[in-house]
C-alpha cells in the first residue's frame, strides 16, 4: 500500500525509473510516453488497492490470489535485477526510501512468504468492514489513488521526496556539505553553451533567479512557450535572472530546434539529466531561487504570471503541495472511519 502511495505521489519520478529498466533491456520510450504514464498510474493503483483490501480483509479469496501472483512476479523480476544490476536501486519506493537491489530482493522474499501465508490462511484474515459496505470503501480507494496520481502527473508531486524540495538552500549545500547532504546537491553542476562551469556564478546571483528546467528538450512541451517568454520578458523588466537548463547530453540541433520553435532569447545552460529531472518533475518546469535557495516550483501546466510590480502568482497546487503524509492519510481514512467503527462495534 505504501509503495503504491508513493508512486502515485510522484509518478514522473517512477516513470523515469521504469524507462531506465526498459532502456537496459533495449526498449526505450520517449520521456513523455503515454504508455509509461498509464503503466505508472496502473502500477500504483494496483499496489495501493491490494494493500487496502488486505488491510481491511476485503474480497479475501480474490485479494490473496492476486497478491500472491503479483508478489511472485515482482520477486522474480527483482532477482533478475539483482543479477544484471541495470540500476543501483530498484525505485519501488520512489525517492521516499532508497533500497539497494539486494535489499529489495530480501524485502520481496519476505513479502512472498507473507503472501503465501495469507493465501493459505485467508479464512482467518480479520475483516474490518462489512461486506455490505465494502463497495463504498473500494470505490473511494480507487478514486482516491487514481485522482492523486493524475493530479501529481499533471502538476507536481503532492509531497516532494527529491533533494530539490522547496526551502532547500542549494548554495549552502554546495559550499558547505555535510554527511547528510544529498550527493545531487553537493555536486550540483551547470555549464554554459561553451562547456564552461557556471555553477558558482549561478548560485551567487543576488536576488531572484528563474531556472527553466528542460530534462528532455526533444519532447519538452512547447505549447507553453508564450507564457515562458512572457515570464522572461517580465524578468528582464524586474532585473531578475532567467536561464534555461537543458540535459547536458542534448545535441545542439535539439537545443536550436527548441529555440526556433519557441523564439527563446534566454541563455540555455546544461546540467546532468538526473539532476534536472529531480529539480522539477515537469518538462519543462520552472524553479525559482532566491540567493541560491529554492523558494518555489511550477509545472508547465501552472506557470506563474509575473506582474509589472515584479510579483508572481503562487502555485495553483499550493493547497496540496504543502500536505504532509499525515494529512493525505487522514484524507483517505476519515471517510471510512464510521463504517469501520460501526462494523467493529457490531462485532
Amino acid at each position: 500500500m505504501f509503495s503504491g502511495f508513493v508512486k502515485a505521489v510522484d509518478p514522473i519520478g517512477m516513470l523515469h525509473k521504469i524507462n531506465v529498466y526498459f532502456t537496459h533491456w533495449g526498449l526505450h520510450f520517449p520521456s513523455n510516453s503515454l504508455t509509461l504514464k498509464v503503466l505508472v498510474i496502473s502500477l500504483s493503483t494496483a499496489e495501493f488497492i491490494l494493500g487496502i483490501y488486505l488491510l481491511l480483509g476485503m474480497r479475501r479469496r480474490f485479494t490473496t490470489v492476486v497478491t500472491l501472483s503479483f508478489i511472485a512476479v515482482m520477486t522474480l523480476l527483482t532477482l533478475l535485477i539483482n543479477i544484471y544490476n541495470p540500476v543501483p536501486d530498484c525505485g519501488c519506493f520512489g525517492e521516499a526510501i532508497t533500497l539497494t537491489n539486494e535489499q529489495t530482493l530480501g524485502k520481496n522474499i519476505i513479502l512472498l512468504c507473507s503472501a503465501i501465508i495469507c493465501f493459505a490462511k485467508k479464512k482467518y484474515m480479520l475483516r474490518l468492514i462489512s461486506e455490505r459496505n465494502q463497495w463504498i470503501t473500494s470505490l473511494y480507494s480507487w478514486a482516491y489513488i487514481i485522482l492523486l496520481g493524475l493530479y501529481s502527473l499533471h502538476y507536481l508531486p503532492s509531497i516532494d521526496f527529491t533533494p530539490f524540495k522547496t526551502g532547500v538552500d542549494i548554495k549552502k549545500a554546495y559550499y558547505s556539505p555535510d554527511s547528510l547532504t544529498p550527493a545531487s546537491l553537493a555536486s550540483f553542476d551547470c555549464f554554459d553553451k561553451y562547456g564552461n562551469p557556471i555553477t558558482e556564478t549561478l548560485l551567487n546571483e543576488h536576488g531572484f533567479t528563474f531556472l527553466l528546467t528542460l530534462p528532455d528538450i526533444r519532447y519538452a512541451d512547447d505549447g507553453c512557450n508564450d507564457r515562458i517568454n512572457d515570464i522572461y520578458d517580465a524578468c528582464q523588466d524586474s532585473n531578475y535572472h532567467f536561464y534555461g537548463l537543458a540535459n547536458i547530453n542534448a545535441d545542439s540541433m535539439a537545443i536550436n530546434k527548441w529555440i526556433d520553435l519557441t523564439g527563446a532569447t534566454y541563455p540555455i545552460l546544461t546540467a546532468d539529466p538526473n539532476q534536472i529531472n529531480a529539480m522539477v518533475r515537469s518538462n519543462p518546469g520552472l524553479l525559482l531561487l532566491h540567493n541560491g535557495k529554492i523558494i518555489e516550483k511550477w509545472s508547465n501546466n501552472n506557470l506563474p504570471v509575473i506582474t509589472t510590480e515584479g510579483k508572481w502568482t503562487p502555485s495553483q497546487n499550493k493547497w496540496l503541495a504543502d500536505l504532509s503524509y499525515i494529512k493525505l492519510i487522514l484524507w483517505f481514512i476519515l471517510p471510512h472511519y464510521n463504517n469501520i467503527r460501526s462494523y467493529l462495534d457490531w462485532q
